[in-house]
């Protein structure tokens, strides 16, 4: 799928960057891909602290240009388990007709329907 996603014509891939919340930690690599045909995604994170999900989540949340950048689309949560490169799979729970951004936000365990924008990582063109 990943070689798929990068040659795909409509897939953007963009790199992270880190925010000065505390769960990033060291340098910020990876890109996050993200097909709107498909609605499939991946996530290649490095710089994200590992988390207790019994305390806390990571959340995707995707900003599409055809709605209100208050309410971005949930892409779902997941963990980080040790230091290092993550890479996770990404469903779009909704339709993205054209992304503009990607949030990786902090949240409460199983995370949130509106986030409160404790927001670790942005990728974005």
């Amino acid at each position: 799928t990943h070689t798929h996603m990068r040659t795909h014509p409509r897939a953007v891939h963009w790199p992270w960057q880190g925010t000065d919340d505390p769960h990033v930690v060291g340098a910020v690599r990876g890109e996050a891909y993200f097909d709107p045909d498909s609605e499939d995604g991946l996530l290649e994170i490095e710089g994200l602290a590992p988390n207790d999900p019994a305390v806390e989540q990571y959340q995707l949340w995707i900003f599409d240009a055809a709605r209100d950048e208050r309410y971005p689309v949930d892409g779902g949560v997941f963990d980080v388990r040790g230091r290092g490169r993550v890479v996770i799979p990404v469903k779009a729970r909704v339709d993205v007709s054209t992304p503009i951004q990607f949030a990786v936000t902090v949240e409460r365990p199983g995370g949130a329907v509106v986030s409160e924008r404790r927001i670790a990582l942005l990728a974005k063109p």
